[in-house]
Order: C-alpha cells, then structure tokens, then sequence
C-alpha cells in the first residue's frame, strides 16, 4: 500500500482488511503503525538489496538494475524523504536506506576503490552514491519526463564520469 500512496493515506484498518486480520490483531503485534512501518522497512530491506545485486565490477548491469528498481519503488521514495524528521519510521527508512546504497555501491564498484586512500576511496563513494541516489532518477524521470531507458543513460554516464579518473578532484587534507 505504501508503494501506491502517501504515509497518511495507508491506515490501520486498511492494512488490516487487506491482510484479511483484525485492527487489534496489528496492533498487537506491532504496537501502532509506525512499528508496523518499522517492521515492513525491516522486512523488505534483504529482499530490494538482493534484487539490486549484480557481480562487482559489472557497473553497467548495476546501473540497469537500480534504475528498474527504482521504476518500481522511486515514487515511494520520494514520498518517505518528504517525511524526514516528522515520522519516525520514515527516519528509519531512510536511514536503513542509505546503509544499504552505500554497502551496494562499496560491493558493486570494489574493484575501482581498492587501493585508493581512504581519503579517495570516500570521496569516489558519495561521489557514486550522488549519481545513484533516487533524487537524481526523480529528477530526470519525474521532473524533466526521461523515459526509463534515457535515464538509465544518464545515470550510466555519471557513473562513467565518477569512475574515469578515480583521483581527480580529492583535496588535500584540512592542516
């Protein structure tokens, strides 16, 4: 339901009727609805991170699979980070979500980090993380109307772009 509608727009009853148990019954076993949230943000994470995965080094496929994953749950996305700081299992969703993008794109593109200082090896992480994050596929498909394919381009170039000169652009440490 949450993949459909806003936050506030899913209720308990809801819930409730579609998995054929009572209001009581979810209250019960997840206290409100933020512990029902909670738990489906808990229960879902290992199954999107084993849709995304991909063999390391692959950053073409990978790039091909988040952008499909994100035709499927984007817009759900969105919805959550509008929500920051006002529900907390939207505070969880986001943070587990974040952990996840970051280990995803640690194991994805290995191959270019190893061996670089720490120092590069973060700055080429946010780096990727920044090309690959749902805003910028929320932009594109949503904000300018890309089609899934010219956004998977264009994330694929970023991507590109991050990994050519994996030293370019680190500053020096702060004195």
């Amino acid at each position: 339901m949450w993949l459909a509608r806003p936050y506030a727009q899913v209720t308990l009853d809801a819930v409730a009727a579609g998995a054929a148990v009572s209001r009581q019954t979810l209250l019960r076993h997840f206290g409100s609805k933020n512990g029902l949230a909670m738990a489906v943000v808990d229960w879902q994470r290992p199954i999107e991170e084993a849709l995304r995965e991909v063999e390391p080094g692959d950053g073409d496929a990978a790039v091909h699979r988040l952008i499909a994953r994100y035709e499927v749950m984007g817009d759900a996305n969105i919805r959550v980070l509008e929500l920051k700081g006002r529900v907390p299992a939207a505070d969880h969703l986001i943070s587990e979500g974040q952990q996840s993008h970051r280990a995803w794109i640690i194991r994805t593109f290995a191959q270019h980090l190893r061996g670089q200082s720490r120092r590069t090896r973060e700055h080429l992480t946010l780096a990727l993380y920044a090309a690959t994050d749902v805003t910028v596929w929320k932009v594109l498909r949503r904000d300018f109307g890309r089609n899934a394919l010219e956004v998977e381009a264009i994330v694929g170039r970023l991507v590109s772009g991050v990994l050519c000169n994996v030293e370019a652009h680190v500053p020096q440490e702060e004195p």
